[in-house]
């Protein structure tokens, strides 16, 4: 016959560090505005609303630049904004001519 456990009396061992995880050193690192330096590859696609391989596409053909560390790629955010000033300014410039024959 077995005998009810007391558990009130046993201490159980918690799961995980003993210390407090330290978040700033999970924090991405940011510039002086205050906004990401690098963004993941999943990220970068999300703002821009394409899909994870026309950002490697992107990469691949040097439209956006990206850095890796360890195993992840990550983009660089500045590029990234740089990358869409530049797209945006081609097509207006092409709506332009397209609107305004000579």
């Amino acid at each position: 016959m077995r005998l009810p456990i007391d558990t009130e009396s046993v201490k159980f061992a918690a799961a995980g560090p003993s210390k407090p995880v330290n978040c700033e050193t999970r924090a991405p690192k940011l510039d002086e505005n205050g906004t990401a330096l690098l963004i993941s590859v999943e990220r970068a696609a999300f703002l821009l609303r394409i899909g994870r391989t026309q950002i490697f596409s992107l990469i691949a053909q040097g439209a956006i630049s990206s850095v890796k560390i360890g195993r992840r790629r990550l983009v660089v955010k500045r590029d990234l904004d740089d990358f869409v000033g530049r797209l945006s300014g081609t097509q207006n410039q092409e709506d332009q001519n397209s609107w305004y024959p000579s």
